[in-house]
């Protein structure tokens, strides 16, 4: 092609291909939403593809453009294919841990282990997920911190927000409290608590009763449990507890403290 008119043409083809690439997956995010509520499986399964699929075609097409802008500039492409094939072979024992990272991104995908939103614990890391890639799962700890992870290390995934959540805690009681007429408080207040406008849409079940799990130093530990929506666990059962310390309170039932403080 004469003189430089290959490179309008390269950057027109190329925006064109972008904007065409992204139109297409934003049709595909937004048919794979039809019928989803919010926060739901399917709109958080669609958020995760779609980010994946953009960053995919985006570096598919900005390869091939570099390519094609060697090849009109008068570069032969084919042997630095050629060199590249060759020290791909070189560089692959080199690069184990990146082809690793790419396998356990796409089976992550494809197993649909977990979705931006979702609350994990992923390679000794807690929080919520961020973004999902090929190579790297990015999570935001509670503390604000934010945990680039490699998707060859995460050999096992905890997912707290899939389908619905729970809340597990311990109820310490001192020796010589009615371990039954304390059940029956907490029982109350969970009900209390699932009558309130505010939080019946995020509590799905009665508060379950695991039973006495154990005897410590200076208490005797009721373990209990709700059943929320995924993710609102941790806000509900915040709640539960503070309004369980003030019906304690009122039915004269004090929670244990240390001996010697």
């Amino acid at each position: 092609m004469n003189d430089y008119l290959w490179v309008p043409i390269l950057v027109v083809g190329g925006a064109a291909a972008l904007l065409g690439a992204r139109w297409l997956i934003s049709r595909f995010e937004r048919r794979l939403r039809v019928g989803a509520t919010h926060d739901s499986l399917t709109l958080k399964r669609s958020r995760t593809l779609a980010t994946v699929l953009r960053a995919t075609a985006t570096v598919v097409i900005l390869v091939v453009l570099a390519l094609m802008a060697l090849e009109q500039g008068g570069v032969s492409v084919g042997p630095l294919l050629a060199a590249a094939g060759i020290g791909g072979v070189a560089l692959g024992f080199g690069a184990q841990q990146i082809v690793r990272d790419i396998i356990g991104g796409f089976c992550i995908l494809l197993e649909n282990q977990f979705d931006i939103g979702d609350e994990v614990v992923v390679a000794g890391v807690e929080g919520t997920v961020e973004s999902i890639s090929l190579r790297t799962t990015v999570v935001r700890s509670v503390d604000g911190a934010r945990h680039v992870i490699s998707n060859g290390l995460i050999q096992a995934s905890s997912n707290q927000t899939r389908a619905y959540s729970r809340y597990v805690f311990v109820l310490p009681l001192p020796y010589d409290a009615d371990v039954d007429q304390a059940v029956e408080v907490a029982r109350e207040t969970t009900e209390a608590m699932r009558a309130d406008s505010a939080w019946a849409p995020a509590i799905t079940g009665p508060l379950v009763v695991l039973g006495v799990d154990a005897f410590g130093e200076n208490s005797v530990d009721v373990k209990l449990y709700i059943e929320t929506l995924p993710g609102r666990h941790s806000d509900a059962g915040r709640e539960l507890r503070k309004r369980l310390k003030a019906a304690l309170d009122v039915a004269g039932i004090p929670l244990p403290f240390p001996v010697n403080r």
